[in-house]
């Protein structure tokens, strides 16, 4: 799937998504790249509001996820998150997810084959003018694509 067709995606079934601005920048197995513009989604400290950096970073460990398993067709969900917030983000922001732990993957995998659900945790870094701002980790569900 392409940026602009995960972006479109993205926009039409989490509308919140579009509202703030979010934008792909890489859309592959290997890595996503979503961006956030700080016009969009400005606090009163003139820095990237929390709640946009926990949607913003839900949102790219979700979309690997996603573009991993396309035969799911979008049956994704968080189970459970963590979110600590290193340093202000004074500018646009960057959430980088990459799938670090190929066991995890095949054991989800194997999960989703043998019983139509698989889990997996992933970490999202998000950077803001080069400096990490927030590191981020989900818990996903994935499900067999209903027939």
């Amino acid at each position: 799937m392409s940026p602009n067709e995960l972006q479109a995606f993205l926009h039409q079934n989490i509308p919140a998504s579009a509202a703030l601005g979010i934008r792909v920048n890489e859309s592959a197995p290997e890595q996503v790249i979503l961006c956030a513009p700080i016009a969009r989604n400005c606090n009163h400290h003139h820095t990237v509001f929390g709640g946009s950096i926990a949607l913003l970073a839900t949102l790219c460990g979700w979309s690997l996820v996603h573009l991993r398993y396309p035969e799911s067709g979008g049956r994704i969900v968080i189970q459970e998150s963590n979110i600590r917030y290193l340093k202000p983000a004074p500018a646009d922001l960057s959430a980088v997810c990459t799938p670090d732990d190929n066991t995890a993957w095949a054991a989800c995998t194997q999960a989703l084959a043998q019983r139509g659900k698989g889990r997996i945790t992933l970490t999202c870094r998000l950077y803001s003018k080069g400096v990490l701002a927030a590191e981020f980790e989900g818990k996903y569900v994935v499900f067999a694509k209903e027939t």
